[in-house]
């Protein structure tokens, strides 16, 4: 959940991080909610975002045991 900022006028970038690893881009939502995933995630990585609540998610799906990770989000201003 953000806050001190206009939540819908930020870009929402979700990021991994594997134990002993460097961060890794996952998906982001933009302001328009339009959806990318990297492709390594592709098909398996949803961003999500409900401005009304100030609120993003990502949903995941088909883990692997590689995919174990601290996720991240960043906020862009796009």
């Amino acid at each position: 959940r953000g806050s001190g900022f206009t939540f819908d006028h930020y870009d929402i970038w979700w990021y991994r991080q594997a134990p002993g690893g460097s961060l890794e881009w996952v998906s982001i939502i933009s302001t328009f909610s339009v959806n990318k995933s990297a492709p390594a995630m592709e098909g398996r990585a949803w961003a999500s975002r409900d401005n009304s609540r100030s609120e993003s998610s990502l949903s995941l799906w088909a883990l692997q045991p590689r995919d174990s990770a601290r996720f991240f989000c960043v906020v862009s201003h796009g």
